[in-house]
């Protein structure tokens, strides 16, 4: 296969569930970095950008979706858990492994916002790992939680249904608001309820026509279980790189650099200066984001 293509890739996981995406070759054993997208994210969600960049680097780049959405395969349909999710990515390591187009002892991998908290798990107990980039992570399920209070008793009531209606479609919630104005005004009983957040999904929805808002309620239950900040200072020895946007209010700032304390070295922080969360996809913001992260690679992988 030739520098510059790309091709669908297939591969299963222990559990059987088959994970699809793309593969951005470069040399034969190439470094090579493995990417997800956070909160329902697909991977046409801008992941083609960064695979691009990152081949163009001499990286080999492996996207896939998450199970449970996209092209991937799992059910039940648009439930997000982190837990399993963490799961597949050590298992794509091992996939990738054998590829020729993959050098097995210089793999990194990449996450961006809920996944971000996935890879920050995976890299402190897979040792397979040689560098880690979270974007924007999602860090605490607790510190996020209290925005959620007021849903948990639902999530509960729905589980105890379920051990009675096992045969029964999931119970869904929207992920982000149905107006912009429903947004702006904090009405909406959503995880990602912000303005930019319903702006970022809805502005570009011809790059994703498959998206759809919403996912299980059960997926809130592992949501607020979810602790990535607790393994952040397990990471090391392996390098780490946190991309922090100065204004997120998605996952907040002040949240995910005082995880980042906890780390230890070598690690690295990039701070975008005057962006949101979801700006680290496009435009300046990515151009400043991508470069940090070529940089960071192309001196730890």
């Amino acid at each position: 296969m030739s520098k510059g293509t790309r091709c669908d890739i297939e591969f299963a996981v222990v559990d059987g569930v088959k994970l699809r995406g793309w593969l951005y070759p470069t040399e034969p054993k190439a470094p090579t970095i493995i990417l997800t997208h956070g909160f329902s994210g697909l991977k046409e969600q801008f992941l083609d950008e960064f695979g691009k960049r990152f081949q163009a680097a001499g990286f080999t780049a492996l996207i896939y979706d998450n199970r449970n959405f996209g092209s991937s395969d799992g059910s039940p349909r648009f439930e997000i858990d982190p837990f399993k999710q963490m799961d597949d990515y050590h298992d794509a390591i091992s996939y990738a492994a054998t590829l020729p187009e993959v050098d097995p002892n210089r793999i990194a991998i990449w996450g961006s916002s809920y996944s971000g908290g996935n890879v920050i798990q995976v890299a402190a107990i897979d040792r397979r790992v040689k560098a880690v980039i979270a974007q924007v992570p999602f860090v605490s399920g607790e510190q996020q939680s209290a925005l959620y209070g007021n849903l948990i008793s639902h999530v509960l009531s729905d589980r105890a249904k379920m051990l009675h209606q096992t045969d029964e479609a999931p119970t869904y919630m929207p992920i982000i608001a149905e107006t912009l104005e429903q947004a702006e005004r904090g009405e909406a009983t959503t995880v990602l309820n912000q303005p930019d957040a319903y702006q970022y999904f809805t502005n570009s929805a011809e790059r994703w026509p498959t998206w759809e808002n919403k996912m299980t309620i059960q997926s809130l239950f592992k949501f607020i279980k979810n602790e990535p900040q607790a393994f952040i200072h397990r990471i090391s020895p392996t390098p780490f790189l946190m991309v922090v946007a100065e204004q997120d209010t998605t996952v907040l700032t002040s949240t995910q650099l005082a995880a980042y304390q906890l780390a230890r070295e070598p690690k690295q922080l990039h701070l975008l200066r005057g962006y949101g969360h979801f700006d680290v996809y496009s435009g300046e913001a990515f151009e400043l984001n991508i470069t940090a992260q070529i940089d960071f690679l192309k001196k730890n992988v």
